[in-house]
């Protein structure tokens, strides 16, 4: 983030340039699991205001899957040893401290995504573990998650589509992903 410069970008719901600035800072929670064990860490989160539309928009870093606590590596990280066959879902969601119905809901929202991103054919040529990847091994993990952004309107791994903001009716919601300064994978 120390490289964003918010007075350079376009504002994604008026798309007026130029008139971004730092708006505030609010706290967040995000649980990753790190060293072999569950850990919950606080984050500092940047928003913008747009002085053309009136809106502020939250950045996130792309490990933050919008609307959950868990980040997308901690996800990522418990479906790899699933599909690996390391444990079974019950060491899994013990070890991972998680319900079952937790697990088998980011199972089925990675093979909805998965699928919607291959399309059919493809996603059935293509196993679980090549998939996750061909993700993890990226160059560019923010050039996958901005282009199914872009594709979906909402973020890889993410439960529900984005709120339509109250104030402009006929406005998108609309997500960007920026480039990180350092490459999380």
């Amino acid at each position: 983030m120390a490289k964003f410069q918010p007075h350079l970008e376009t504002c994604p719901i008026c798309g007026s340039a130029g008139n971004c600035h730092i708006h505030d800072y609010y706290g967040r929670s995000i649980i990753d699991f790190q060293a072999g064990k569950r850990e919950k860490s606080d984050l500092c989160v940047m928003r913008v205001f747009c002085d053309s539309c009136e809106h502020a928009h939250a950045i996130l870093p792309d490990v933050i899957i919008p609307y959950s606590s868990y980040s997308l590596l901690f996800i990522l990280r418990l479906l790899g040893q699933y599909f690996a066959g390391r444990f079974t879902i019950e060491q899994l969601c013990e070890r991972y401290q998680i319900s079952t119905k937790q697990f088998y809901k980011w199972l089925s929202l990675w093979k909805t995504h998965k699928q919607e991103w291959l399309g059919i054919l493809s996603d059935l040529d293509t196993s679980d573990v090549s998939f996750l990847r061909s993700i993890i091994l990226l160059d560019s993990f923010s050039s996958f998650a901005m282009g199914f952004i872009l594709h979906f309107a909402h973020s890889f791994l993410q439960s529900h589509r984005n709120p339509i903001p109250a104030s402009l009716k006929n406005a998108q919601y609309h997500q960007k992903v920026f480039a990180p300064d350092i490459s999380i994978f």
